[in-house]
């Protein structure tokens, strides 16, 4: 273990191991491409993905809204809270978030309307959330055998994120999050073919 900080009193993980712990972030799903920024408070992120899977399958997964657990293990409770005609769902989700060695459960509501063409757009409702705004959309085409999903997020975190873990590492997890999703999918799909 390497020691930082005034005295060198504080623990901290070295270069070495901080490169190693994110070298799996590219092993993981079919990432085709992916842009993150941030300014300020807010976090911006579109991750192009191919997920091995049928377009219906993955429509499925990702809108079953009570069991998204399945498809993302950082997830720890999901529910279908209210279903207003005609196609929105109020959902409420927590999540916990691990950078090195910061961790948080995050909560989030948010009203989830599936819209025409396999597209789905969920708005962060602030009251009941950690997060001060934002807005998700998923973007499903079919790609032969497989699904191009085109995944675009902005929030506003209602919540401290320390200046050590910064930007940069929130911007590897995002991306990370949206491959892991991908594979999980990818598994499912492939445990119920055999």
């Amino acid at each position: 273990m390497f020691f930082c900080g005034f005295g060198g009193d504080k623990p901290c993980l070295s270069v070495f191991a901080v490169l190693w712990l994110l070298s799996s972030v590219s092993q993981a799903g079919d990432i085709l491409a992916s842009r993150v920024s941030h300014e300020g408070d807010r976090y911006t992120l579109t991750v192009t993905a191919r997920i091995d899977a049928p377009l219906d399958t993955v429509y499925r997964s990702i809108t079953d809204f009570d069991n998204l657990d399945a498809i993302n293990p950082d997830i720890e409770e999901s529910q279908l809270l209210s279903t207003r005609p005609p196609d929105t769902r109020r959902v409420r989700s927590v999540i916990k978030v691990c950078l090195l060695t910061f961790c948080k459960r995050v909560q989030q509501v948010q009203d989830v309307t599936l819209l025409s063409g396999h597209a789905i757009e969920a708005v962060i409702v602030p009251e009941g959330s950690d997060f001060r705004s934002g807005v998700a959309r998923w973007q499903l085409t079919p790609s032969g055998a497989s699904t191009e999903l085109v995944f675009s997020n902005s929030f506003e975190p209602d919540f401290w994120v320390p200046p050590v873990i910064g930007g940069w590492l929130i911007k590897r997890k995002l991306v990370w999050e949206v491959a892991e999703t991908a594979r999980h999918i990818e598994v499912a799909v492939h445990a119920k073919a055999q």
